[in-house]
C-alpha cells in the first residue's frame, strides 16, 4: 500500500475552497441523477398520459426501493466515515482492510435483497398498500429493477472509499455514467420494445451495472492509493465492526424515512388517489432543491472526518459555519426557481388538471422550507463524520416517527386539513429538527473543543 494522498488545504487553509471543491463533483452527477428522474418520469408518464397509475404505481413501491438504498447509503458512509478518519489519524493499517471487509458487507446484502424479493415481492408490494393497476405496474417494476441490487451495494462499499478519500471526480463520473446510459435505454425498453415501466426499471439497473463497473476500474488502475489485494486476510472482524457500527444508524436512518413514506402514502391515497400521483410527482422533483443538501453532506463527512481524525476541531466548527452559509443560500435560491417553474413543469407529468394542482400546490407550501431539511441532512452528516452515529439517527427519528407522521395525521384526522394537512406535518418536523440540530451541532463542537467529547479512535 502506499502512503495516503492527502487532499490539499485539507487541514490548513481557508474552508470554503475546499468544502466547495468537493461539493461540485457530487452536485454534478446528482444534477444528472435528477435530469434521469425528470426523464424516466416523463417516459413512465408518457405510456398513458391519461392513467395515473404507471406513475402512481412506481411511486408506491419506493419505500421498498428506498429500503434497499437506505442499506447501501448506510454501507456507503460506514465506509466513508472510517476512511477519512483513518486517513486524518495516519492509521494505515485500518485502511489496508477497508476495501476487502466492505465489498464482503456489499456481497451479503446483494444476495439477502435478491432472495426477500423473490420469495416476499408480491407479499410486500400489497402491503405498500397497491392494488390493482398500481399493483401490477408497481410489482413489474420491482421485480426488474431487482438485478441491480448487486451493482448497488458492491459499488456502495467502494464509493465510500473514494468519498473518504475526497475523490469525488470518480463519484461524479460513475454518477453521471449510469445516469445518461439509463437516459438512452428509457425509451428504447419503454416503447420500442413496448416493455412499458419493466423497461424503465431495467433501463436503471443496466445503468447502475455501468456505473458499478466505472467505479471498479478506478481500483484495478490504481487510481485510488487504497487497494483490492482479493486477499482474504484482509477481510478484519474489527473494520467489518466499525463499518457496521457507522453504518447501520445510518441505514436505520432511511429505513424510519422510508416507513414514514409508506405511511403518507397510504395516508395520501386515503384523501386522494390523484394526490398520490403528484405525490410521487414531487418527491421525484423535489431533490432539485435538496441536491446542494446532500453534496455538501458528502463533503462535510470527508473534510469533518479528517480533521477529527488530526484532532482540529477549531477547524471543524469553521467547516460546519460555512456549510450552513452556503447551503442555505443555494437552496433558498434553488427552491425560488422551483416554485416560479412549477406551474410549467407539472403539466409535461400528466394531463389531468388536479394532479397539477396538487403538485404545484405542494411545491408553494413546502420547498422554500427546505431550508431546514438543509441543515437537517448536512448536521447528521457532521455526526458521521466524527463517528458518532447514534445522534444522527436521533434526529432523523425525531423528524420521521416522532414529529411529521404525528402531526401530519393530527393536521388531517384531527383538524380536517386534507392534503395540506400532510404538507404541513412534513413541514413541521423538518423545521423542529433543523433549528434542534444546528443547536446540537454547536453544543458538540464546543465540547470537542474543550475535551469533554472523545472521538475514539479507529
Amino acid at each position: 500500500m502506499s502512503d495516503k494522498k492527502e487532499i490539499f488545504d485539507m487541514f490548513e487553509g481557508p474552508v470554503r475552497p475546499v468544502l466547495i471543491r468537493l461539493s461540485l463533483p457530487i452536485l454534478a452527477g446528482m444534477f444528472f441523477q435528477l435530469l434521469y428522474n425528470i426523464v424516466d418520469t416523463i417516459f413512465v408518464s408518457r405510456i398513458d398520459l391519461a392513467d395515473p397509475s404507471y406513475v402512481g404505481g412506481v411511486g408506491l413501491i419506493f419505500p421498498l426501493v428506498f429500503l434497499f438504498i437506505a442499506l447501501g447509503n448506510g454501507l456507503s458512509i460506514g465506509v466513508s466515515s472510517l476512511v477519512a478518519r483513518a486517513i486524518g489519524e495516519k492509521n494505515h493499517e485500518v485502511l489496508d482492510k477497508t476495501a476487502e471487509s466492505g465489498f464482503l458487507i456489499g456481497i451479503i446484502l446483494s444476495i439477502l435483497t435478491i432472495v426477500l424479493v423473490l420469495i416476499w415481492g408480491k407479499d410486500l408490494v400489497s402491503m405498500l398498500g397497491a392494488t390493482g393497476d398500481y399493483y401490477t405496474h408497481g410489482y413489474n417494476y420491482l421485480i426488474y429493477l431487482l438485478p441491480s441490487a448487486l451493482f448497488i451495494f458492491t459499488s456502495s462499499s467502494l464509493i465510500g472509499i473514494l468519498q473518504g478519500e475526497g475523490l469525488m471526480k470518480h463519484v461524479m463520473n460513475a454518477m453521471i455514467l449510469g445516469t445518461v446510459i439509463n437516459i438512452i435505454l428509457d425509451p428504447i425498453l419503454i416503447f420500442l420494445l413496448n416493455m412499458d415501466v419493466r423497461g424503465a426499471a431495467l433501463a436503471t439497473a443496466i445503468g447502475q451495472g455501468a456505473s458499478f463497473i466505472y467505479v471498479f476500474t478506478v481500483f484495478l488502475k490504481n487510481r485510488s492509493s487504497i487497494r483490492i489485494e482479493w486477499k482474504i486476510s484482509n477481510i478484519s472482524r474489527n473494520v467489518l465492526g466499525k463499518i457496521v457500527a457507522i453504518g447501520l444508524p445510518q441505514a436505520m436512518g432511511m429505513i424510519m424515512m422510508a416507513i414514514a413514506t409508506l405511511f403518507y402514502n397510504r395516508l395520501v391515497v386515503q384523501i386522494d388517489p390523484l394526490a398520490m400521483t403528484a405525490f410521487s410527482l414531487f418527491g421525484r422533483l423535489e431533490q432539485l432543491v435538496l441536491m446542494p443538501g446532500f453534496a455538501l453532506g458528502a463533503a462535510v463527512i470527508t473534510m469533518v472526518g479528517q480533521n477529527a481524525g488530526r484532532g482540529r476541531f477549531d477547524r471543524i466548527r469553521d467547516i460546519m459555519y460555512n456549510t450552513w452559509l452556503i447551503g442555505i443560500s443555494t437552496t433558498i435560491i434553488l427552491a425560488l426557481l422551483m416554485m416560479a417553474a412549477a406551474s410549467r413543469i407539472y403539466p409535461n407529468f400528466s394531463e389531468l388538471d388536479t394532479v397539477v394542482d396538487y403538485a404545484v400546490r405542494q411545491t408553494y407550501t413546502m420547498e422554500l422550507l427546505y431550508i431546514f431539511a438543509l441543515t437537517g441532512i448536512t448536521n447528521r452528516n457532521f455526526f458521521q463524520g466524527i463517528g458518532s452515529p447514534v445522534p444522527a439517527l436521533l434526529l432523523t427519528l425525531l423528524r420521521t416517527i416522532l414529529l411529521s407522521l404525528p402531526l401530519a395525521y393530527l393536521y388531517v384526522k384531527g383538524f380536517g386539513m386534507g392534503i395540506e394537512g400532510v404538507w404541513w406535518g412534513m413541514n413541521t418536523g423538518t423545521i423542529l429538527t433543523g433549528v434542534f440540530s444546528i443547536f446540537l451541532v454547536i453544543h458538540s463542537i464546543k465540547r470537542l473543543e474543550d475535551g469533554s467529547m472523545i472521538i475514539r479512535k479507529v
